[in-house]
């Protein structure tokens, strides 16, 4: 049974209508040369939450997008756990959004949009 996809930004949802999102725990990592040549990786933290999103929005909230992507601020992002299927949270930023117009008639815009949300 397909489960209903919830994607909230603070304390508004966001419209996934016409989209999707891709949930994703990744391990962030650094690695570092020694002196002698010896490359050492250090895992500093696991499955942190990251999760890339697809979708038609309308000028309004493509707006919101924008600003939280030009002014780096933080979100708190609420959506459905993969583990539990209830609802977690997490804080984060927007990063790579990538957008495209798409329908102007004469008073609604449209627009394609893509981008990933990434936890601290």
């Amino acid at each position: 049974m397909a489960q209903k996809l919830k994607l909230k930004f603070d304390t508004e949802y966001f419209p996934l209508t016409k989209g999707s999102y891709t949930f994703t725990p990744q391990n962030k990592e650094t690695i570092n040369e020694t002196e002698a040549g010896t490359l050492i990786r250090d895992i500093k933290r696991l499955g942190v939450p990251h999760i890339s999103v697809s979708s038609t929005v309308n000028d309004t909230w493509f707006q919101k997008l924008y600003n939280y992507y030009t002014s780096g601020s933080e979100i708190t992002v609420y959506h459905l756990s993969p583990a539990t299927l209830a609802e977690a949270s997490f804080s984060g930023f927007i990063q790579n959004l990538i957008y495209n117009a798409i329908t102007d008639n004469g008073t609604n815009v449209y627009w394609d949009v893509s981008f990933e949300v990434t936890a601290y």
